[in-house]
């Protein structure tokens, strides 16, 4: 699953947050992987959402059972801005941080190395730049560096703030499938009064994984809506 939670406050009700509707959410769906967008560690942005500084992605490691890792992109109001990403129990974490070439926020991918029915995957989960195309290419071009070669299952996902149309979309290479687009539902990511669309992807290698089922969830405790996808390792 792959969900961007909006810095852990609902958008829709300011200064509210929405940790605890998150938790809920994953305890339901049960996923073995959940990478997480705008997490925020230790913030003071968070003092008036929460009380205190909070480390996101720790709390809700604590509150689901999972293991968490945070893949710190730069510092932002005393704390940290990043990815983060939660597995069941026995995974290895990694962080690879990506260009910008033209500048702007520094962004990372929050990788992680877990078996599941025996076999290896290796799942990042990532928010490439909002700004420019420049550095989107390049940001999509590391990721396919930094997995090139590998044998293991693949997912990569998160908000890559493109669209489906862009020229970032079309420099993946077709040995890699769009979930999404596999499943033929192109339901909409994300909702704002400036663009309504699909902004946030699942990308696996599909001679490792058979996708089964591909959703995009209309749950109200962000302004992106989760998507989860189940995979068959082949």
């Amino acid at each position: 699953m792959t969900y961007n939670i909006y810095h852990g406050e609902n958008p829709y009700q300011m200064g509210k947050p929405n940790l605890d509707s998150l938790v809920k959410l994953i305890h339901e769906l049960n996923p073995d992987v959940v990478a997480l967008q705008e997490i925020d560690s230790m913030t003071n942005r968070l003092n008036p959402i929460y009380g205190q500084k909070i480390n996101l992605v720790k709390e809700l490691a604590k509150q689901t059972g999972m293991q968490g890792y945070f893949a710190k992109a730069m510092d932002y109001s005393d704390g940290g801005y990043g990815e983060g990403i939660l597995a069941k129990r026995g995974a290895d974490f990694e962080t690879q941080l990506l260009p910008t070439p033209k500048g702007g926020e520094p962004r990372s991918v929050a990788w992680a190395r877990l078996n599941i029915d025996q076999n290896t995957w290796l799942v990042g989960g990532t928010h490439l730049c909002h700004e420019y195309p420049e550095n989107r290419l390049a940001q999509v071009a590391s990721i396919l560096n930094f997995v090139q070669g590998r044998q293991d299952a693949i997912l990569w996902m998160g908000d890559l703030n493109f669209k489906p149309d862009s020229e970032e979309y079309r420099s993946i290479p077709e040995n890699w499938h769009d979930a999404g687009q596999m499943a033929k539902n192109t339901q909409a990511t994300y909702a704002s009064e400036s663009y309504t669309g699909r902004i946030d992807y699942i990308w696996y290698n599909p001679e490792k994984l058979e996708l089964i089922s591909y959703e995009v969830l209309n749950k109200p405790y962000s302004d992106h809506y989760p998507v989860i996808a189940t995979f068959r390792f082949k």
